[in-house]
């Protein structure tokens, strides 16, 4: 919650909270007021219509017991319950009739035993209805009650009363009377405005009389919701009509009867007062708490629009944004507070600027350091790792946080799996340690492991671990060896020639035999020169890495050179049962370029293709124009090179077909140098090979072009003579792949 919020919080606390407790306070007080108002109004009702019926009824039972006691009446029944004929009944009947006229209010009377059975009447009465009437209980004289006449259908009023002869109980007396007086009672609703209603019930929770809502409601409606048995006199409480609404009710025993007389009104009638009241005081509230929301959002906006101001600066400047500052010219708290972030604002630039600047550096040393350099937290995840992992993982340096070290290296010693611990104390060195890249290529490396010793929080470097590859050192030392090896070999073998030779040569002449001397000086002379072809190859290779390797350009007819070499190779290709084959033209394709390396170098490509390929195989050389150079392709069907060896393969001193072991020969260096002409041509020698299908070795040279000559030509006016490259030679058999 921000502090507009609270503040607005505390004023509708303050404003709102002690109005609500005095408006309820005051609102409790008058609906209790107008409720008990109510109730006294309702109870006095009650009570004026409880009087009035029980003086009706009182009436009545007097009438009835007054005719009970009548001596002729008394005289007639004792002589009908001695001598039970028609005279003594007909005597019982016309003092019946004769009371029946004498008070009119009477509909009918009639006398019956106890059993129910109709002795006399002063009209003809319903047998079954005789049955259905109640006679006095125990210890009560007379019963009222309020039945229908099977008769017309209207409800009439019973009125019993037990007759005594000699004090003994033999008959009773039932009077009916016509119930329009009590009905003008009950329907009386002086008082109760236009919801009041009088309720008349017996035990039975019937209306005993017509509703003011239902005024076919005698001896019908059931309303037995209001529980009038339960209540006491003076009583009220809330009940559900039968109307199903919620009224206020009062109910009063009528003392005659077992009646319950109850009078009631509408609540929303009854509390009508108190319901506008409290819609009024729930509008004025809501007007109140509106006229404190906005007069509290304008006195927030004063006061935190500041507040907000300097939150919004410290944000920005919290996300990185230094240059950002807090306007506020104010003399009071807020105002310093202001100068207190403008002030960290411009120390945590120099801050900043000062890290990104030593991060940079850091950064920058990093990626100029040959060496990877990891920096790993306590689990071995890497944080942070400079440019040079490229070259071991071939992998984006930000690819590589979060990953652990030893999911990026398996390493191995001495070809078996060595694991690291990277947690270790102090700084420790693993040398001779393997691993295979992405390429499946094996690299050898020496891994330092330094840990850093302050305790580091989590997430900061844990150890700094810097990664030595000496593959290329290790692969240049197994060069080496075996150039020293071959080297003596391929040496050797002229010189034994030579040696052998000149030892015939010298015996022949110590004992005077000329004969075939002349073959044996030039067979050593031969051999002389293949030592010095060799040796020639050795310093050329010096030469390209010096920069000093001469050439002669001039203008080049490569497709001539093409056929004659291909002359020069048919017999070589018939001695192997090989097939050889030639396309293109036999003239006029024109390079500039010397034209001593350029034969030699596709010499030494057709060589290698005849030497490699088996009998009854096939040797292909094309020449075609594409684009604005010329493709010289060579294309066997020999052994072929491995996968692994073809990057290696334009290598100096690289051999794919194993050493001295497998009875290879050559030096290595041939496909290095024929790469180093092609280059220095302006073009380019690529090669495509399957192991056990075939090689293609693909040579471009630009065409020749007058521009073309006239750039190399100042170029080779500074050089060497060419009496240098003529007497270089070339020997095919050391290229060897």
């Amino acid at each position: 919650m921000n502090i507009r919020q609270k503040f607005i919080t505390v004023l509708l606390l303050i404003g709102v909270v002690p109005m609500l407790v005095v408006s309820t306070a005051s609102y409790l007080s008058i609906s209790n007021s107008l409720r008990n108002k109510t109730v006294d109004q309702l109870n006095s009702t009650a009570i004026k219509q409880e009087q009035k019926i029980n003086t009706f009824l009182q009436t009545r039972q007097e009438e009835v017991t007054k005719l009970a006691n009548q001596y002729d009446l008394q005289v007639a029944l004792l002589q009908y319950v001695a001598t039970p004929d028609a005279a003594h009944k007909q005597t019982l009947d016309t003092i019946l009739q004769n009371k029946k006229i004498e008070v009119p209010l009477m509909q009918s009377v009639f006398l019956t035993n106890l059993e129910g059975k109709v002795l006399a009447s002063s009209s003809s009465v319903n047998s079954e209805v005789a049955k259905d009437i109640e006679g006095p209980k125990a210890g009560e004289e007379t019963t009222v009650m309020v039945k229908n006449d099977p008769n017309d259908g209207f409800s009439k009023l019973y009125v019993t009363t037990l007759v005594s002869v000699n004090k003994q109980r033999t008959a009773l007396l039932n009077v009916v009377f016509r119930t329009d007086e009590l009905v003008a009672i009950v329907q009386d609703y002086t008082g109760l405005d236009e919801t009041g209603e009088t309720l008349v019930a017996a035990d039975d929770n019937i209306s005993l009389f017509p509703l003011r809502f239902n005024t076919e409601a005698s001896l019908k409606t059931n309303i037995s919701s209001l529980d009038l048995a339960n209540m006491g006199n003076n009583t009220y409480k809330e009940a559900l009509d039968y109307r199903g609404n919620t009224v206020l009710v009062v109910a009063h025993t009528i003392g005659l009867t077992d009646w319950k007389v109850a009078t009631k009104i509408d609540k929303s009638e009854a509390l009508a007062a108190t319901i506008t009241l409290r819609n009024g005081m729930i509008g004025f509230v809501i007007a109140v708490c509106i006229g404190i929301v906005v007069v509290a959002l304008f006195l927030t906006r004063v006061f935190t629009r500041p507040i907000r101001e300097l939150a919004r600066v410290s944000e920005s400047i919290g996300r990185g944004n230094f240059d950002v500052r807090a306007k506020l010219d104010r003399r009071d708290e807020l105002g310093t507070l202001a100068s207190s972030i403008n002030g960290m604002g411009d120390n945590l630039s120099k801050m900043v600027g000062n890290i990104e600047s030593q991060r940079m550096r850091l950064q920058v040393i990093l990626d100029s350091t040959t060496e990877t350099i990891f920096a790993i937290d306590e689990h071995a995840n890497v944080i942070l790792v400079n440019q040079a992992v490229k070259g071991l993982l071939q992998a984006d340096p930000a690819a590589l946080a979060g990953k652990n070290m030893r999911d990026l290296f398996a390493w191995q010693h001495g070809l078996q799996s060595f694991d690291v611990d990277y947690a270790a104390d102090g700084v420790r060195t693993y040398s001779n340690l393997q691993y295979l890249d992405s390429t499946a290529t094996r690299r050898y490396v020496k891994l330092i492991v330094a840990r850093i010793q302050d305790k580091a929080a989590a997430g900061r470097a844990h150890a700094i671990v810097t990664i030595h590859d000496e593959t290329s050192s290790h692969e240049l030392e197994n060069m080496k060896t075996d150039f020293v090896s071959m080297a003596a070999h391929e040496l050797r073998t002229p010189l034994t020639a030579v040696r052998g030779y000149l030892e015939m040569v010298q015996y022949k002449q110590e004992h005077n035999d000329t004969q075939d001397v002349d073959t044996y000086v030039r067979q050593a002379l031969k051999n002389v020169s293949d030592l010095g072809g060799l040796i020639n190859n050795l310093l050329d290779v010096t030469r390209i890495e010096r920069g000093t390797f001469m050439l002669t350009m001039e203008k080049v007819d490569i497709a001539a050179s093409i056929a004659r070499l291909v002359e020069d190779q048919r017999f070589a290709a018939e001695d192997k049962q090989l097939t050889l084959t030639r396309h293109g033209a036999e003239r006029g394709c024109y390079v500039v370029g010397d034209p001593i390396a350029l034969r030699e170098v596709v010499n030494n490509l057709l060589s290698n293709a005849i030497k490699y390929t088996q009998p009854n195989g096939k040797v292909d050389i094309s020449l075609a124009q594409k684009g604005e150079s010329y493709s010289i392709e060579i294309k066997d069907t020999g052994i072929g090179i491995p996968a692994a060896g073809l990057k290696h393969l334009f290598t100096k001193f690289y051999r794919v077909h194993g050493g001295l072991d497998s009875g290879s020969t050559g030096t290595g260096l041939g496909l290095y140098i024929a790469k180093s002409i092609a280059e220095r041509h302006q073009g380019s020698i690529k090669v495509v090979s399957e192991e056990g299908v075939g090689s293609t070795f693909t040579v471009t040279l630009p065409i020749y072009t007058e521009q073309r000559m006239a750039d190399t030509r100042p170029n080779d006016e500074t050089k060497e003579p060419t009496t240098v490259r003529r007497k270089r030679g070339w020997i095919t058999k050391n290229i060897t792949r």
